[in-house]
């Protein structure tokens, strides 16, 4: 089955798109869901009826660690979608309750059996990962990355089974050239957004021009 990532927002912007430091993307494939929901839920809100995708109707919300520009348009979220499961990294539940979720949080391995999601679970007790299934194989998406994401995108791929992701996809928080290479090693693809920082995208690009994909506020990546 198809895959489309849905950048909502990243800090690159796009002419007609609205942008600031954050990080959300749209996933509508077997599952529609948010991973991530920016700092502000304007930007959410306009960003989506331009790429004319709808907010309602998900099936959860993914949550990668507890920085105010991946939560802070969760709120909206939930007002979009009474009662909607959030998969979130230990901590502030009872906020995830207030906001009008019902707060799930998820061990390293499957989100739910059979559905072709896996998790990393927290690592490093902070931050956490999610791989997705799709017909060109695995595909991992982070949040910052502040575990590291070559550590990030291990515990996925150990979570799932897979020997290799198709694309990692995400905020890298600036990282180390090393980082970058044992990641090269592990994905087919590199998609570097949100706090990678200009210094890993050249490098990527310098280094593995093969695998680079360019992301930014409304980009669309299909697998």
């Amino acid at each position: 089955m198809r895959t489309e990532l849905v950048v909502l927002d990243d800090n690159v912007p796009s002419r007609g798109l609205l942008n600031e430091w954050g990080w959300s993307v749209l996933v509508e494939g077997r599952h529609r869901f948010i991973f991530d929901a920016d700092t502000n839920p304007l930007v959410l809100a306009h960003n989506s009826k331009i790429l004319g995708v709808s907010l309602r109707n998900l099936d959860f919300g993914f949550l990668s660690h507890w920085h105010h520009d991946h939560y802070g348009g969760f709120q909206y979220i939930a007002e979009l979608n009474p009662g909607l499961k959030l998969y979130v990294p230990p901590g502030n539940l009872a906020m995830v309750m207030r906001w009008g979720f019902e707060p799930a949080v998820a061990g390293k391995g499957a989100l739910r059996e059979g559905d072709g999601l896996w998790v990393s679970g927290p690592v490093d007790d902070f931050e956490q990962a999610l791989g997705i299934e799709t017909s060109s194989g695995l595909v991992v998406i982070v949040g910052c990355s502040h575990p590291g994401v070559d550590r990030l995108t291990e515990a996925v791929l150990e979570a799932s089974g897979y020997g290799k992701a198709h694309a990692v996809v995400g905020g890298f928080h600036y990282p180390k050239l090393r980082a970058l290479d044992r990641l090269a090693e592990m994905s087919e693809l590199i998609a570097p957004a949100h706090c990678s920082g200009d210094d890993a995208k050249r490098y990527v690009m310098r280094r593995y021009p093969e695998k680079f994909v360019e992301v930014r506020t409304g980009s669309v990546l299909e697998f």
